[in-house]
């Protein structure tokens, strides 16, 4: 079996990705126009409207942590 030069595997890597996306331009009709609503209203939502949770007294958050700087050499009593 012969081996390919580099060069030729080079160009045929770098000229397929290439063609893909030529091919794929070629075939769209072109970028789409965006649809822009006639009226905007501020705070509305163009999805379902939220629903509140109910609160919850069993989800408690934990204490926080104490404070523990120990890691400091300020003990003056050695």
């Amino acid at each position: 079996m012969r081996s390919v030069p580099k060069a030729v595997l080079l160009i045929a890597a770098m000229a397929l990705p290439i063609a893909a996306v030529l091919v794929s331009f070629a075939l769209t009709d072109g970028p789409r126009t965006p649809e822009v609503p006639a009226t905007v209203q501020i705070g509305s939502s163009p999805g379902p409207a939220p629903t509140a949770a109910p609160p919850s007294s069993a989800a408690e958050l934990p204490p926080p942590a104490p404070d523990d700087d120990d890691d400091d050499d300020d003990d003056h009593d050695d």
